[in-house]
């Protein structure tokens, strides 16, 4: 497995960092098929955790058989709930576009905050 990690604060220019890692890894990964995927994943992910967590952060990019993964860990308790938004709603769509995006998602509580992963098939 290989991987590649960024910690953060929870500041907005965060998702764009976490946007270009991911774009770089894809591409180091000869994964470029999956870059727009992953990318879109990263960053909504990232931006909930600015928003919604307001605490430092750690993006994890993982290469796994036949997939890559993406972690985002908070050191918020909250729980993410996936909504569907309606056709007129501006906000509210980065767990929809997620659950349209990746093979997989789920969120983890663990030590200290969460986890929230999900996984793209390669």
């Amino acid at each position: 497995m290989t991987e590649t990690t960024l910690r953060a604060a929870p500041q907005t220019e965060a998702v764009e960092y976490a946007r270009r890692l991911a774009a770089r890894t894809m591409r180091a990964w000869s994964l470029i098929d999956r870059e727009e995927l992953v990318t879109a994943i990263v960053a909504e992910l990232v931006a909930n955790a600015v928003l919604h967590a307001g605490t430092a952060l750690e993006l994890r990019l993982q290469r796994g058989s036949g997939r890559v993964r993406v972690e985002v860990r908070d050191r918020a308790t909250q729980m993410p709930r996936l909504t569907v938004p309606g056709p007129l709603d501006e906000s509210h769509r980065g767990l929809f576009i997620v659950d349209r995006f990746a093979s997989s998602w789920g969120a983890e509580p663990v030590s200290g905050g969460k986890v929230v992963w999900a996984e793209v098939s390669t």
